[in-house]
């Protein structure tokens, strides 16, 4: 058993410091990290966290803010895998994570996690545009990464995709099917996300020259919201519809059912996200596919690198999104996926 860093060193013949970086991430050469992690495994070898803290000055625990209900947070695939990305990115580095959870009132949510001072940095989800949490978090002195992003936040770190470019692209596909009333279900009009999605939307209709008017409906990304948008969009005449998410085109689809309509001969239908079900509706939904376990992995490495280096910019990162064409707008037509532009 090695049980400190100089045994570690004296088995693997690099200096204490080498070791240290490469337990913490530090740049290493390749082979030197091989034998370091080699003696690791070897030894069984674990840090002592509580000396480590107090040599640092930091508890080597991260906090995360995500603004859903409990009972969601493993059941709804959009954050538990968000969830699993950033704990997986954590656990890498032997860090510990303190998890917030739901609408909780704002004021007491940040003075518990700045006046406890028992965490290096936050991660908080970031979508609605007036979020006293995001504020008072931002006001704070503490290491700080957002999941998603306001366009006021221009100094932020932060990972998100681009919504506008993603809901264009979904668009102009509809459009490249020949279709001409196409419909968009919004998400929580509010959100960032929503409201991209709705500018995406209608600057891929303004540069076909087609009207919106009457096709766009509000809903809040369930699948109730989508089956009760598509009753008001049947009504429009709607032969295409664009889903702000995979569950809202679920409900999308139940309702052009009820109505009698085929889809996608009468109503071309897609969604967004390309969620675990997606591929297995009848018929399987075309959608834009997002990577949520890379953003919550990207979000939790962006939060290490900042609190290692505090003096470093604000790190902004999209995460590219892509098109997977499946049977709900292109018929019998094979399944493909490209890049969205853009996203």
């Amino acid at each position: 058993m090695a049980h400190t860093l100089d045994d570690l060193a004296a088995l693997t013949g690099v200096s204490r410091a080498t070791v240290s970086r490469v337990i913490n991430g530090g740049p290493v050469a390749d082979e030197t990290r091989e034998k370091v992690l080699a003696a690791l495994e070897e030894t069984n070898y674990r840090p002592n966290v509580a000396a480590r803290s107090l040599a640092s000055g930091r508890t080597g625990v991260m906090g995360v803010v995500m603004h859903v209900d409990a009972g969601l947070t493993f059941s709804d695939f959009y954050f538990s895998q968000l969830l699993t990305g950033i704990s997986d990115q954590l656990s890498e580095q032997s860090l510990g994570m303190m998890l917030w959870l739901g609408e909780r009132n704002a004021a007491s949510t940040v003075d518990q996690i700045v006046g406890m001072r028992m965490l290096d940095g936050v991660i908080v989800t970031a979508d609605t545009k007036n979020d006293p949490v995001v504020d008072g978090l931002r006001a704070a002195d503490i290491p700080l990464v957002l999941v998603g992003h306001r366009k006021e936040d221009s100094d932020a770190s932060y990972v998100d995709i681009d919504n506008i470019a993603a809901a264009d692209v979904a668009t102009s596909h509809l459009l490249a099917l020949g279709r001409t009333r196409i419909g968009h279900i919004t998400g929580r009009l509010g959100s960032v996300s929503a409201d991209d999605r709705v500018i995406g939307y209608q600057q891929a209709m303004q540069r076909a020259g087609l009207p919106t008017e009457g096709l766009l409906v509000e809903g809040d990304y369930t699948p109730e919201g989508g089956h009760k948008a598509t009753q008001e969009l049947i009504a429009a005449g709607a032969d295409a519809i664009f889903a702000s998410s995979d569950y809202t085109a679920r409900g999308a689809l139940r309702a052009l059912m009820e109505a009698g309509l085929s889809v996608p001969d009468d109503v071309a239908l897609m969604g967004f996200d390309d969620l675990e079900f997606a591929a297995e509706l009848d018929p399987p939904l075309t959608t834009i596919r997002q990577n949520i376990y890379q953003i919550g992995h990207e979000a939790a490495r962006s939060l290490v690198d900042l609190i290692e280096d505090p003096d470093m910019s604000p790190r902004r990162i999209l995460q590219p999104t892509e098109l997977v064409v499946r049977q709900s707008t292109a018929g019998e037509i094979p399944a493909y996926s490209r890049k969205g532009s853009g996203a």
